[in-house]
């Protein structure tokens, strides 16, 4: 994995709190630091699983979930989790405005 990479994300994850108190975000940076960590290792078996599939071959040829597919299944969630957390402290500080996906729930539940 390419340390230039995580940085990268790393930055680009800075940039969405940067609206954040000064106190959070010595409290997100470690969190930050995680979820680019995470999203570039999820990129890298992305590429892989592209290339080699998800399943695999047993020596006793049945057909099993690829141990690259389980490890990407496992960054994910734990990658969900960070940006739960780190949504969860960096959103306190603003007032979301609804988005597509808000208005949509709105419109199946019947509201405006």
């Amino acid at each position: 994995m390419n340390q230039k990479s995580v940085d990268a994300e790393y930055q680009r994850l800075l940039l969405l709190v940067k609206d954040v108190d000064e106190n959070k975000k010595q409290l997100l940076d470690e969190l930050l630091h995680k979820a680019a960590f995470l999203k570039v290792k999820m990129d890298l078996l992305e590429e892989r699983m592209k290339k080699g599939g998800v399943t695999q071959k047993s020596s006793k040829g049945n057909i099993r979930i690829s141990q690259r597919f389980k490890t990407y299944l496992t960054s994910l969630q734990a990658y969900q989790q960070v940006i739960k957390t780190i949504n969860s402290i960096a959103g306190k500080n603003k007032i979301d405005e609804d988005d597509e996906f808000d208005e949509f729930m709105k419109s199946i539940k019947g509201g405006n």
